[in-house]
């Protein structure tokens, strides 16, 4: 049988589905034992077939109609179990999103809700909740001459001293809106799955396989006036940042890990500045909001002490 390997997020995957998403990602580490095997069930499942989800510390089950079973098991096996005529995009779209999660979180890894971009030498987190525009923000930041580093959801980690964040799928996720209003034309993009305007803006990374040492986070907000930053500390920027960017919060409850996500986000913040970033929602003001981030008074302290 046929797997692919990949290295993703620091870790070594072993997969019976192909991943194009992935592409980038692809490892020759054949000797190596993998740290997560992705498995295909052998026996399609009848759509329609619903179920509840399961979710313990060790186990992570749900259905979805269109694509199949998912189980996350130990933080070391995903097994898809496909509904008959299921395409190999909509196995992926759960697989690499709700599944890849839970698996993250079985094995005690941080997660956030981010955008992340490169402006030279720093790099930059932008978090928020769905809608708040970080991928619209991080391509115009990107037009500018940032470099892509990850998209939607990323792994953020301080286990070497310092907040660093992995890279992620390079594509990111744009509504029509904010594609229009990009100075290229981007024609014949693919759609994000049953989003009709939401489209993948395909993005290169420029070592897919090593984490980038992360400078400052912006938490995102609306606001009717002028786009401002404003440096957080102390337990306001912990706070602002467990709500902004904390992904599938169901999830850590029910697995137990909610003071232990605290703690991750805690040491992040502890070595990263912390900013809240607010500006219109008009496209004209997006200038303002990276005129905002590139600001020579954000000196890059430290947000809590």
């Amino acid at each position: 049988m046929t797997v692919w390997r990949y290295r993703f997020a620091g870790l070594l995957f072993e997969s019976a589905l192909h991943l194009p998403e992935w592409a980038a990602f692809g490892s020759g580490e054949a000797a190596m034992d993998p740290d997560v095997v992705i498995a295909l069930d052998n026996a399609p499942r009848v759509p329609g077939t619903d179920e509840p989800p399961v979710v313990r510390p060790d186990e992570y089950s749900f259905f979805m109609r269109d694509a199949g079973r998912y189980r996350v098991l130990d933080g070391r096996r995903i097994v898809v179990t496909p509904v008959m005529g299921a395409g190999g995009r909509e196995l992926r779209l759960f697989l690499l999103g709700s599944a890849l999660g839970a698996l993250c979180y079985q094995r005690g890894l941080l997660l956030l809700h981010a955008s992340v971009v490169r402006l030279g030498a720093r790099a930059i987190a932008l978090c928020g909740s769905a809608g708040s525009g970080k991928s619209s923000l991080a391509a115009a930041l990107i037009e500018r001459g940032a470099a892509f580093v990850c998209d939607d959801l990323g792994r953020f980690d301080t286990a070497s001293g310092r907040a660093i964040v992995y890279p992620s799928t390079p594509r990111l996720k744009l509504w029509r809106e904010a594609l229009d209003a990009l100075p290229r034309r981007h024609d014949a993009l693919e759609r994000d799955h049953f989003r009709a305007e939401k489209f993948h803006l395909p993005q290169t990374l420029r070592n897919p396989w090593s984490p980038v040492p992360l400078d400052a986070i912006y938490l995102l907000e609306w606001n009717d006036g002028s786009a401002n930053a404003t440096v957080l500390s102390g337990v306001p920027a912990l706070r602002s940042l467990v709500t902004s960017a904390t992904y599938r919060p169901d999830l850590l409850e029910a697995m137990g890990q909610i003071a232990t996500h605290w703690q991750r986000c805690a040491a992040i913040a502890a070595g990263t500045s912390v900013y809240r970033l607010a500006r219109p929602r008009a496209w004209h003001a997006m200038g303002a909001a990276i005129d905002a981030i590139e600001a020579d008074h954000l000196d890059g302290r430290s947000a809590i002490a």
